[in-house]
């Protein structure tokens, strides 16, 4: 009785030092939603959503009114035309919710800037996008260079931004871009035939990518589904799991990580299926270990012998389970990760 007791009071103990320790404002990921009942429509504001308007700025306003309230700014079915380059593009705030119908597409009105996005989270905390589709210009960008064009760019200086069930599609770059940010979900998401990536990571604490599809990313290198990428020494990504997602036909693989110039590490690669091209590839980062790549699956195809009774028989579905997550070096997704004859003169890499 005496240690069932001791053992009660421990517990309580325990239980109690958590709450003290625990976050007022801690990150709910893809559960987070609006924190007020407060739902400004965009279109009460006069934005059109008939595919020919700039509805810019009638957007904004409503984005402005509900800043700071944790209320929802809701976007019902229509195409909304969105400037997505200079001072005049769309700007989440903190503490805020942007909702977007099944059928409500926010679509770039063609430019030729190097560098744009439709929707800028950045020195903010505490946004929620759910839902709609984000429609670039790739088709008809009216320039050749630069390959910044992003659906959503996260960052710099945010914290705890959800992500869930928005499509990103034809930018003339990224469908998503994270650069800054600690605590992100990306939940439900899609990113289909983006330029330059489905999703760029260059600098992030904590993110998580679940039950997303990133497909036909192709027309400028990289041209992966996540390039995980760090560009500068002080650049860290960390504590990042990307789980039950689908990587299909992307020109540059799957999942890369290319950790040359900055620093990656703590990253959970689980669950996954890739289909066609190379499934992961990881170069230069020697703090990302194979035994947190496991149990993903590969599906490709094996052309027949163009022989005999099998000259015209269809090419064959193969499919490759990972199930030995072992420790140490992998070379089916490593590369270069260091000279062997130079090892002894280099000090082992810590994190600062």
């Amino acid at each position: 009785m005496i240690l069932h007791v001791k053992r009660c009071l421990t517990a309580l103990a325990t239980a109690f030092a958590l709450l003290l320790v625990a976050p007022a404002d801690a990150f709910e990921g893809c559960a987070a939603k609006p924190s007020s009942s407060l739902v400004v429509n965009v279109k009460d504001k006069g934005a059109k959503g008939d595919g020919h308007t700039n509805d810019t700025a009638r957007i904004q306003n409503a984005i402005n009114e509900v800043a700071g309230t944790g209320g929802t700014v809701f976007v019902p079915d229509g195409v909304y035309m969105v400037r997505a380059t200079g001072k005049g593009r769309l700007r989440l705030r903190s503490k805020m919710t942007l909702k977007l119908s099944d059928h409500a597409v926010l679509k770039v009105i063609p430019n030729r800037a190097r560098s744009y996005s439709v929707l800028r989270i950045g020195k903010v905390k505490d946004v929620n996008v759910i839902g709609g589709t984000l429609l670039g210009d790739r088709a008809k960008h009216e320039g050749k260079a630069g390959e910044w064009g992003m659906g959503i760019r996260i960052g710099p200086e945010v914290k705890r931004v959800a992500i869930v069930g928005v499509t990103a599609k034809e930018m003339w770059d990224d469908g998503f871009y994270v650069e800054g940010a600690t605590d992100v979900a990306l939940c439900s998401v899609v990113a289909t035939h983006n330029r330059r990536q489905g999703l760029s990571i260059i600098e992030a604490k904590r993110l998580l990518v679940t039950n997303s599809v990133f497909q036909q990313t192709r027309g400028t290198r990289p041209s992966a589904g996540i390039d995980i990428e760090p560009d500068r020494p002080e650049q860290r990504v960390v504590n990042v799991l990307i789980e039950r997602s689908k990587f299909i036909n992307n020109a540059g693989g799957g999942i890369m990580i290319a950790a040359k110039r900055g620093y990656a590490a703590n990253i959970e690669i689980v669950r996954n299926v890739f289909e066609e091209g190379r499934p992961i590839l990881i170069e230069n980062a020697p703090h990302v270990r194979s035994t947190a790549i496991c149990n993903n699956r590969h599906i490709g195809q094996l052309a027949p012998p163009q022989e005999g009774l099998n000259a015209f028989a269809e090419t064959i579905e193969v499919v490759s389970l990972q199930t030995d997550c072992r420790s140490g070096r992998d070379i089916r997704f490593e590369k270069n990760r260091g000279n062997t004859k130079k090892k002894k003169k280099k000090k082992p890499r810590t994190a600062n």
